[in-house]
């Protein structure tokens, strides 16, 4: 039995080395965006499995949880989550979140029927095209503000694949990879009638965001940072890319 005088030093260890656990475990929510966030895909998904491999790397446990955008923008502004992982930047957003440096890079692509000879230049080029598009997405400002060309809303990507290949609409887009991973999924008996073309309507970084909630935000991320550098010199980093790509058709 120890005498009670051990006792006070060794539960005063043991709450010590509990507290460093707490610390070194984050939250980390976001919504599920196939292929870079996904339950079925391995490391659920893209960019989860290049995020948490870089946490870990830099000493941290994670939980993931994948909810609707809303409620991990939610959660994530008032602390309930450490960190969204999958996030664009923006002035507003950067009033609660600290944003690592982009770890990867969603290019927004347009896509066309094999058969129709249209070229896109800038957005000029799209007057009097009818576009698939999904409500609430984050096209870019200036497509967004764009009146020459009309839209056609669907709720989901593959509506707008399906509108596509029966000739419904002129065109659609999306993230390069996602387009890349639904036609492979979805239609990849009829994606060669379909061509993604070459030049992007916008390119965005993507990034972690850390709540300001937590104290050492800044911490969390310089290690990710420079855990990714490390993942990208010893091979780490190409190889999950690798894993997870798809052929790119283009124009």
């Amino acid at each position: 039995m120890l005498k009670k005088k051990a006792l006070f030093p060794l539960c005063a260890l043991l709450l010590f080395c509990s507290g460093l656990t707490v610390a070194a475990e984050l939250k980390l929510a976001t919504s599920p965006w196939p292929p870079y966030v996904d339950e079925n895909l391995p490391g659920k998904g893209l960019a989860i499995k290049l995020v948490t491999t870089a946490l870990t790397r830099a000493g941290y446990t994670t939980t993931l949880k994948i909810e609707s955008w809303t409620r991990t923008l939610e959660g994530a502004g008032i602390g309930v989550y450490d960190i969204i992982p999958t996030a664009w930047y923006s002035e507003e957003r950067a009033r609660a979140f600290s944003f690592s440096k982009p770890y990867l890079t969603n290019n927004i692509m347009l896509l066309k029927r094999k058969n129709d000879p249209f070229t896109y230049s800038d957005l000029s080029s799209l007057q009097g095209r009818i576009i698939g598009v999904i409500p609430g997405y984050a096209y870019g400002p200036e497509f967004d503000a764009a009146g020459n060309f009309y839209r056609v809303n669907s709720r989901h990507l593959i509506e707008n694949l399906t509108r596509l290949q029966q000739g419904q609409i002129d065109l659609t887009l999306d993230d390069e990879r996602v387009l890349l991973h639904d036609l492979d999924k979805y239609m990849h008996n009829s994606q060669d009638q379909l061509i993604m073309l070459p030049k992007p309507l916008s390119v965005n970084g993507l990034h972690i965001a850390v709540s300001r909630q937590r104290p050492d935000h800044e911490k969390i991320v310089a290690a990710f940072d420079k855990a990714m550098e490390e993942m990208k010199e010893d091979g780490e980093y190409e190889k999950i890319l690798n894993e997870f790509s798809v052929h790119r058709k283009t124009l």
